[in-house]
């Protein structure tokens, strides 16, 4: 059995491992690729032409199985060849990104005092309290197309979400909330020599992951899947 931390700056998603062999490749614009990242700049969510470092390509759905009777029952979990990583993990919310824990994608870093927290699930909705006290900010509905502030224009999308909205916004104080999440899991002896991949059903806007303490990569595009080789 080989043991994992998984360390993510993520908010809402499902996720599962799988072990695969290593399919050929084609790089699409916005993908780039390092053997060894050291960290992330924390710029990187900032560029509408960088969508991910290290994250696989897009593909079909599917499922590797060890035998053919597991192949037969065809749901994934039947298979030995994967697991649900969803259920309760170590969770710490803030209001923005300089209030986040900096270094708690290491190994030595005490998360035993966080909260634990459903995945997949909305940490908005989830921090709801008796009485109405929300303690990981406030659920927005919205019927307006753009909750930032804004301006009809043309290009005006390069000034950025994080201009400064009227005080009586939700936005004003909420501007751009970062959730960490941590949890370790095992990895089957059988899974050996085998491609490790770690895939992420669906996460609101941006993520950043660490393996171990090891920076894995980056991704964006809300709620599109995202994989990972963790081998």
């Amino acid at each position: 059995m080989k043991k994992a931390l998984i360390s993510a700056i993520i908010s809402v998603f499902a996720i599962s491992l799988e072990a695969q062999n290593t399919p050929v490749q084609t790089i699409l614009e916005g993908f780039s690729y390092e053997k060894s990242p050291t960290a992330p700049t924390g710029k990187e969510w900032e560029s509408p032409t960088k969508l991910a470092l290290n994250k696989l390509q897009p593909r079909a759905v599917t499922v590797s199985f060890a035998t053919e009777e597991e192949a037969r029952n065809v749901l994934p979990n039947k298979s030995s060849f994967y697991q649900s990583l969803d259920g309760t993990w170590k969770f710490h919310w803030c209001a923005a990104p300089e209030q986040r824990p900096k270094d708690f994608y290491r190994p030595s870093f005490n998360v035993s005092a966080w909260d634990d927290i459903t995945v997949p699930s909305c940490w908005n909705i989830e921090g709801l309290q008796p009485g109405g006290a929300m303690k990981y900010g406030v659920p927005i509905y919205v019927n307006q197309k753009v909750i930032f502030k804004h301006t009809v224009a043309v290009d005006d999308w390069k000034g950025g979400v994080m201009r400064e909205p009227a005080e009586n916004w939700t936005t004003y104080k909420y501007r751009n909330e970062v959730g960490s999440y941590r949890r370790t899991f095992t990895i089957p002896n059988t899974w050996k020599d085998r491609r490790i991949i770690i895939n992420f059903d669906g996460v609101d806007s941006f993520f950043y992951l660490w393996i171990n303490g090891h920076y894995v990569g980056f991704s964006k595009n809300s709620r599109n899947t995202a994989r990972f080789d963790i081998s």
